[in-house]
């Protein structure tokens, strides 16, 4: 059996493949799983990290505002479709999984003309342009939760989320060792996210001056995306992190995070206190919407005036009984244990099949 996992341009698709790949694998090991993805090297880099191989493949992106990049993107994809219908002829996968992403798109297209099986996995409160695309052509639909599954075109299956399980047992000791921290005084994880997080960064930075002195800051900028700030004692800037991540989190006392799918999921698993910034005018804000119908402490991008921001941080980070309060709020409002099941689904299905 031979599964292709396509995903790429930001890690919220790879993630939650990286999760289920890894199921599939606990539960057979002889499994054959190939990684389409982006030509991004730092996703190569997660992907192997994990002792899966990522290979690069030709990619277009349709941008929702005017663009000349549209232009040239648009005969990337034409190209990147005719690309991998000759590379899907000669592999012929059972079975060929994405979580949405543009990567994806002229897979689907050339899986279409192959009448190869694509399954779509939906994680976001809202169709993205991809998947509103892949749905219409995959022969069977995952949803993360029962809200999710009522936008998703045609029939599908609520699953939970598929999240990595090592996120489940970070130490924080590791991490207070490596940043030098008081395990005593409160700890603030900012997470800007793999797009999108250079607002955010200048958004915090410029509130960083109003925040108590004792409290530690861990801010992963991302890759390119690093904001100069004062010489603040206990400030640690983190461009990229993965192997890590369990740790930080395990660490932090309060999160500050964008509201990509993946993400929020991370939070409810390990029941992580947050204050959510949705990225403006994306799939994300309606994720946050639900997430603050549940209790979730959620803020728009254009409300965080430096001043206002801090204030948040600190009203919450140093009272831990509001602490607990989100911490209660947001657990188990999802399954996290979609991986196991996604897993299942796609081996009994294939057996299914097989007979």
């Amino acid at each position: 059996m031979k599964i292709l996992l396509v995903g790429g341009g930001t890690l919220g698709s790879v993630n939650p493949l990286l999760a289920i790949a890894s199921a599939i694998k606990i539960k057979d090991t002889a499994i054959d799983i190939v990684f389409w993805g982006s030509k991004n090297p730092f996703e190569k880099q997660f992907v192997e990290e994990y002792g899966f191989e990522l290979i690069p493949i030709p990619s277009g992106k349709y941008r929702r505002y005017f663009s000349f990049l549209n232009i040239m993107d648009f005969f990337k994809i034409i190209y990147a479709g005719f690309f991998v219908y000759q590379k899907l002829k000669i592999m012929k996968p059972d079975w060929i999984l994405t979580a949405g992403s543009f990567v994806a798109v002229p897979v689907a297209w050339a899986a279409k003309k192959l009448n190869l099986k694509v399954l779509m996995y939906q994680q976001d409160a809202e169709l993205g342009m991809a998947n509103k695309y892949i749905s219409k052509i995959a022969v069977k639909r995952i949803a993360t939760a029962g809200l999710i599954a009522k936008n998703i075109p045609g029939e599908s299956d609520t699953l939970g989320f598929a999240i990595r399980k090592e996120l489940l047992f970070g130490r924080a000791e590791n991490t207070y060792r490596k940043y030098n921290l008081n395990p005593q005084k409160p700890v603030l994880l900012v997470i800007g996210g793999s797009s999108g997080a250079l607002s955010l960064n200048h958004k915090f930075v410029a509130c960083i001056k109003f925040l108590p002195a004792e409290i530690q800051i861990l801010h992963i900028t991302g890759v390119g995306k690093s904001v100069s700030t004062e010489n603040r004692q206990n400030y640690h800037s983190i461009s990229f992190t993965n192997n890590e991540l369990p740790d930080l989190y395990a660490a932090a006392n309060f999160i500050v995070s964008r509201a990509g799918s993946n993400a929020l999921a991370e939070l409810v698993a390990l029941k992580k206190p947050a204050l959510i910034v949705p990225l403006p005018n994306t799939q994300q804000e309606k994720n946050a919407e639900y997430l603050h119908a549940c209790g979730g402490l959620v803020i728009s991008q254009d409300k965080l005036e430096p001043e206002i921001f801090a204030k948040i941080i600190a009203e919450n980070i140093l009272n831990p009984e509001k602490l607990e309060i989100l911490s209660r709020n947001i657990a188990n409002i999802w399954q996290t244990d979609g991986a196991d099941k996604i897993a299942e689904l796609i081996l009994k299905t294939n057996n299914v099949t097989n007979r």
